[in-house]
């Protein structure tokens, strides 16, 4: 179940996000970050920016924290990993109608991109995911990672949502017994989701 609200981390400064990686390397966050994330949000004023409530942002900021912690205790191991697979949500595609040529196979309850739009994100997501070798399956929700875990050979996921929902895909990976990294979105919502490309780039390891 994604946030009930909705955000747009791209308003935000870059600094933010260097604030948030350099504490969470030089401090061990699971007990003491409470009060770290609070001062961050007052910092950059990010329940003002957002447009959302201070406790909204906070539950932000402390997802977004956990998420950094769960990649750099993975980086290691998600790199020997085999057979991995890419996760793109379906809602990052330039069009939601009949003019996205992208193909729904049931089996895996998964689009596949046909590359009808050079601009579209989940094109680029595609491209960018097959050429380090990764399976990429463009989804409509969490519920389909049970199917597409369950017939295909992997031993490590990437996925790209918003931080709560990959919260909730890194207990279900981790009870399948895979590794597990995670992209959050920098702008939630049912489309015209975002991700940042780079940071993507950066995960393909």
């Amino acid at each position: 179940m994604s946030y009930s609200f909705n955000y747009d981390l791209n308003k935000l400064p870059r600094e933010f996000f260097k604030d948030v990686a350099k504490i969470v390397n030089k401090r061990k966050l699971h007990k003491k970050f409470g009060k770290t994330s609070r001062t961050l949000v007052k910092k950059f004023r990010i329940d003002k920016t957002l447009g959302i409530h201070l406790e909204d942002a906070i539950s932000v900021v402390e997802d977004l924290a956990d998420i950094y912690i769960k990649n750099l205790a993975n980086e290691n191991k998600f790199k020997k990993a085999k057979g991995k697979i890419l996760l793109v949500p379906h809602c990052c595609r330039k069009y939601m109608d009949s003019r996205c040529k992208a193909k729904f196979d049931k089996k895996f309850s998964s689009y596949f991109c046909n590359h009808c739009s050079a601009d579209c994100l989940a094109n680029k997501a595609t491209k960018l995911g097959e050429s380090k070798g990764y399976k990429v399956f463009i989804i409509p929700g969490g519920s389909c990672i049970k199917k597409i875990l369950d017939k295909v050979n992997s031993e490590a996921v990437l996925g790209i949502a918003c931080p709560e929902e990959i919260k909730l895909g890194i207990k279900f990976v981790e009870s399948k017994g895979k590794l597990i990294r995670g992209i959050p979105l920098t702008k939630n919502g049912c489309s015209d989701t975002r991700f940042n490309l780079e940071n993507l780039k950066e995960a393909l390891i």
